[in-house]
């Protein structure tokens, strides 16, 4: 009988030629699609930023796949680079999206999947792999409500779609749903243990902080990455973002990790790090003048107070956090007045715009009450349907920027209602996690995650965006991933948090 020699068969034991023969192929490859790029188009010094993107994700996919969450969020910020290698663009539109070399998150999705699939054939390859199970995806539905309740939301995006006023739009969006769920399932798979949650934490925190550099940069130099007219007429920073309230929301999340690493650490020296990410990210927040991001930093904050009890230097932090922004905001009349008109209610302040996109979000409501008007729906639905509901001559604004009444209006009830189970769920599992868990540090994460998940949240009943953003579905394979960690801390085989 022939015997199995385990250490040239593991594939956990990759040698080190065959590794980076791998690796030297595909680095040669995508250096053959940058040129074919080039070739094709014009050529702009500033493609090699591609160049060196494509090294770089090459690299982590083969030899650090647990860092590829990581690159998710490193990448959201790098939608700017569109606006300087327009060449890099599809001329024409897939699925209802604008297609580029320099979708970074999109391609990171897809180094994700391909090393996911990869992994997945290697597990399978020997029948004694400990590796087996690790990469079957499926195999942990059952098992987790923040795992199969997206399913239902899928089948609600096809529901709407099937009865949609708008087929095109409402698939496109499903489409991307469909991305991010995938995203959000891969992305459990490689947080495997408490540092790769820890790493996630640090690169939010890192990002966050030159993003607040950036826009405290665009604030005192008057120039933008994305000059809109209301953000050069207010002087709004937006960073890399184009609309200053994403990139508030951004950092009230961010923020969130600060405050719980700023708990963690025992010395003062080391707290300076945190101290100043919080100084950063106060700034960059107040310069937003995102009245969203204020309001989503307060509600926030008080969920990760619950959450994290009795901690002598969370208060300390977010009081340093409400310090930055208004000494940021001073500096701004303008931004100032918008802070302050917040006293006048929210309906007020928003200078009565809200009012009537309400009014047809709840018409679409009552006529369509089950599945809505289809995702995606609701600007085409408000300009062609339900025009009498807009006060002024032209269409000024078409979107809801209001989460709860885009759901409404778009998946009815049937959509409002997994949204309910699905934020709920998630609330009540930080609550769980801060009662039961032992690990501080992953009652720590659980509770900046939660927050951040509750002030995405918030900050989408000021601007729309709510299971569009990647973020969100990063937070909740942390927080996913948090349970499952801790359940094999303590020898559980489901997560019963």
């Amino acid at each position: 009988m022939k015997t199995i020699n385990r250490s040239e068969t593991n594939p956990n034991k990759k040698s080190w030629s065959d590794e980076n023969r791998w690796l030297l192929i595909l680095e040669v490859l995508v250096t053959l699609l940058w040129l074919y790029m080039i070739l094709r188009w014009v050529y702009y010094p500033s493609t090699l930023i591609t160049l060196g993107y494509l090294w770089t994700v090459v690299w982590v996919a083969v030899k650090r796949p647990r860092w590829l969450p990581a690159v998710l969020i490193l990448t959201f910020p790098l939608e700017v680079s569109k606006m300087f290698i327009p060449a890099y663009s599809l001329p024409e539109r897939v699925v209802g999206f604008n297609v580029s070399i320099l979708d970074f998150f999109r391609l990171t999705q897809v180094v994700l999947g391909l090393r996911w699939l990869s992994d997945l054939w290697q597990s399978q390859k020997y029948y004694w792999s400990p590796l087996k199970d690790k990469f079957k995806v499926w195999k942990r539905l059952k098992t987790d409500a923040l795992l199969w309740l997206p399913i239902i939301l899928l089948g609600v995006y096809l529901l709407s779609t099937a009865f949609s006023i708008a087929p095109a739009h409402s698939f496109a969006e499903t489409i991307r749903l469909l991305s991010l769920i995938i995203t959000l399932y891969l992305a459990v798979t490689y947080i495997q243990d408490e540092r790769d949650l820890q790493r996630l934490g640090y690169t939010l925190i890192g990002v966050g902080s030159v993003l607040g550099l950036i826009a405290i940069g665009e604030y005192l130099t008057q120039l933008y990455f994305f000059a809109t007219p209301a953000v050069v007429i207010n002087r709004r920073a937006n960073a890399t973002f184009t609309d200053p309230n994403i990139l508030g929301r951004f950092l009230v999340v961010t923020f969130l990790f600060s405050v719980a690493e700023l708990e963690r650490r025992t010395s003062w020296l080391a707290r300076l790090v945190p101290l100043g990410a919080i100084l950063l990210q106060g700034a960059g927040l107040g310069i937003t003048g995102s009245r969203g991001g204020i309001l989503a930093l307060g509600v926030a904050s008080l969920i990760f107070v619950v959450l994290i009890p009795r901690r002598k230097l969370t208060l300390s932090a977010m009081v340093l956090m409400v310090l930055a922004v208004v000494a940021a905001a001073v500096l701004n009349p303008v931004i100032m007045a918008r802070f302050e008109s917040l006293r006048t209610g929210l309906l007020n302040a928003s200078g009565g715009i809200r009012e009537y996109l309400w009014r047809s979000g709840m018409a679409m409501v009552r006529d369509h009450p089950l599945v809505g008007v289809g995702v995606g729906g609701f600007g085409l639905a408000f300009t062609t349907i339900y025009p009498y509901f807009n006060p002024y001559s032209t269409f000024y604004v078409s979107l809801s920027h209001t989460a709860v009444v885009t759901v409404l209006a778009e998946t009815g009830i049937v959509g409002f209602t997994v949204l309910f189970f699905l934020f709920g769920k998630t609330i009540q599992r930080g609550w769980d996690i801060s009662r039961t868990v032992g690990s501080e540090r992953l009652r720590f994460l659980s509770a900046s995650i939660v927050a951040g998940v509750i002030a995405v949240f918030i900050s989408a009943q000021g601007e729309g965006r709510l299971y569009e953003e990647p973020l969100l579905w990063i937070l909740w394979a942390m927080l996913i991933s948090v349970s499952q960690i801790s359940n094999e801390k303590t020898g559980k085989d489901t997560d019963t948090l």
